[in-house]
């Protein structure tokens, strides 16, 4: 990993008198080494240039104001943190003029100097993880929304009391009067049509597939668990699902599960609202063994539930017997469909999920099987993420290998519709791989759409209406170039449009793809599975004006740099290093 910046980052300090060269620089091997996130007792140095001061002290929350070594103008400290967290620092400088001031982060991993109290670095203490599989670090992954990807056979119909669509209805929702929905509909997707587009993946380069939710339930993105045990009966079976894994395999193909295990259904064996699991069920007895699962204010009517979705109520993740069955018993959910010989887990909702319930279930995941992942769905910086009220321990305990990379496709939608520049857009990647731990970051999920979000040619097509399709390319281009494991959500490839569920999750349109869309997805996508550089070079982010924006990715002498320019105006001056280089 690099972590080079251009330009002179000295601050000519006038504090309280003083007239002088401050300078710290967080990505800067002469300020702080090694860069980045550490491991539990990793040394670490910092060191500052403070003319005309006397005394510096490095300031951290939770070992205190420590007093730094003076050589010349410069301040010396080493650190060996022994324990995981998060150490928030800056410096607290007194010059010879007396008063105190204070050195903190200013833009991007440099420093500034104030009065009051600065803004501080971040340094992520992280404990050892076991080492991510290389089929997943150097892989692609390609999420599948089963009910819409392809039907192996006939149609399934297996569940009454839903409207069953053609392939090339458009999705909508079925509501009543009180806009709850009334019923689903769905188009029979299933596991046999999956297994046999397995040569269409592979023809891409696909080496992973991320499925939604397979496990019976009475919606079609079946985020609201019935059964955590059986496969929902209009994907297939038991037996369907072993054939794609088994199939998958053979194609050097992976398949990560959603766990959804925040909260389940209404439907479900477990609450049983409406009675369609006989009389059992939490909503139905206090005496039901799956009571104590549920958190209820006002029995049987009022209820705990995800955003106050009331077909959504959430489980009491600290229930002993709810732990048991989910995680650690011998026949767990977790442990059940580990053993069929799946690559891991996504987690849904990760941040409402309790740091324990999170450990223990990254703990028996690798006790099933040490080359499985644990993906967590987190939408901000996972490194230092807040819920409710909680600093989350993601990286730093043994919770989760990865997350989805929300923030990159947040970030390259700020850039190209110039709510950033690329200076901008440097440094707050440059701050992501800087407080992930480098496994983390080199394992991020890097998408560009998924089920929660609008689809991309949609996006390109707002943000860029006279050049969506130079848009789509950038975006492509710099996805299938960047640190991580790129994600492609189905029909991506094919030109699938749609804004926020569930316009975005249309059936795929089988032999009606747009070709140049599935040209450009197939050249980068090949690319990338063919490319030991891409999958595993160290990197470097270049800023070349507020409109030029370039990943560089390297092997030692190897190289391959791509540049993506923004403007129709401003001209790309590229550096004549003699390398391989991409400009779109």
């Amino acid at each position: 990993m690099s972590a080079h910046r251009h330009g002179d980052f000295d601050i000519i300090c006038v504090q309280k008198g003083l007239n002088a060269v401050i300078q710290f620089d967080a990505w800067n091997s002469k300020h702080k080494s090694p860069f980045g996130a550490v491991a539990c007792g990793t040394a670490v140095s910092f060191s500052i240039l403070a003319e005309e001061c006397d005394r510096v002290y490095l300031c951290t929350q939770n070992m205190g104001d420590l007093e730094m070594e003076q050589a010349g103008d410069w301040f010396h400290i080493t650190l060996t943190p022994k324990e995981a967290g998060l150490i928030f620092y800056h410096f607290r400088l007194h010059s010879i003029y007396g008063p105190t001031f204070y050195c903190g982060r200013g833009d991007g991993g440099s420093s500034y100097c104030t009065d009051d109290m600065p803004n501080s670095w971040q340094l992520t203490v992280y404990q050892k993880t076991p080492k991510i599989p290389d089929w997943y670090k150097k892989g692609i992954v390609y999420q599948i929304f089963p009910d819409r990807f392809h039907v192996g056979g006939e149609v399934i119909r297996a569940k009454k009391d839903v409207y069953y669509r053609d392939w090339s209805e458009m999705p909508a929702y079925i509501r009543g009067e009180d806009n709850d929905i009334k019923t689903w509909d769905f188009y029979g997707g299933n596991l046999k049509g999956i297994t046999q587009k397995l040569p269409y993946l592979k023809d891409l380069g696909v080496s992973c597939i991320y499925l939604n939710p397979i496990f019976e339930s009475a919606s079609n993105h079946r985020y609201s668990t019935a059964d955590y045990k059986k496969i929902d009966n209009i994907l297939g079976s038991e037996h369907d699902f072993m054939q794609l894994v088994q199939e998958a395999d053979k194609n050097g193909i992976k398949l990560i599960l959603d766990g959804v295990f925040n909260h389940v259904g209404a439907d479900s064996i477990y609450f049983n609202r409406f009675k369609n699991y006989g009389d059992g069920g939490a909503f139905q007895s206090k005496d039901s063994p799956y009571f104590p699962w549920f958190r209820f204010t006002d029995y049987p009517e009022e209820y705990e539930c995800w955003w106050g979705v009331t077909d959504l109520p959430d489980l009491e993740e600290n229930n002993e017997d709810l732990r048991k069955f989910l995680l650690t018993d011998q026949d767990s959910v977790i442990r059940k469909w580990t053993k069929c010989g799946i690559g891991g887990w996504r987690l849904d909702v990760a941040d409402e999920l309790p740091d324990d319930f999170l450990a223990l279930l990254f703990k028996t995941v690798k006790e099933e099987n040490p080359e499985a992942i644990v993906l967590g769905e987190v939408w901000e910086d996972a490194s230092n993420k807040v819920a409710y009220d909680t600093l989350r321990k993601y990286f730093t305990h043994r919770e989760l290998d990865c997350v989805m990379n929300y923030p990159f496709r947040d970030s390259m939608f700020d850039f190209f519709r110039g709510d950033i520049n690329a200076y901008d857009l440097k440094n707050r990647f440059m701050t992501q791989m800087e407080n992930y731990p480098e496994s983390a970051f080199l394992c991020n999920l890097n998408l560009l759409g998924t089920h929660d979000t609008e689809r991309i040619r949609t996006m390109t097509d707002e943000i860029a209406p006279d050049h969506s399709f130079k848009l789509l390319t950038q975006l492509v281009a710099l996805q299938f170039t960047f640190p991580g494991v790129p994600s492609v959500y189905y029909g991506d490839e094919a030109g699938v449009t749609g804004g926020k569920d569930p316009d975005n999750r249309k059936p795929y349109p089988w032999g009606k793809e747009d070709q140049s869309t599935f040209n450009l997805y197939r050249k980068y996508m090949r690319q990338r599975a063919d490319s030991d550089l891409l999958k595993s070079g160290k990197t470097e982010f270049i800023a070349l004006s507020e409109d030029v924006f370039g990943v560089k990715r390297y092997i030692n002498e190897k190289t391959h740099t791509l540049y993506v320019n923004r403007s129709d105006v401003t001209q790309i001056d590229v550096p004549a290093h003699g390398l391989k280089e991409e400009i779109v």
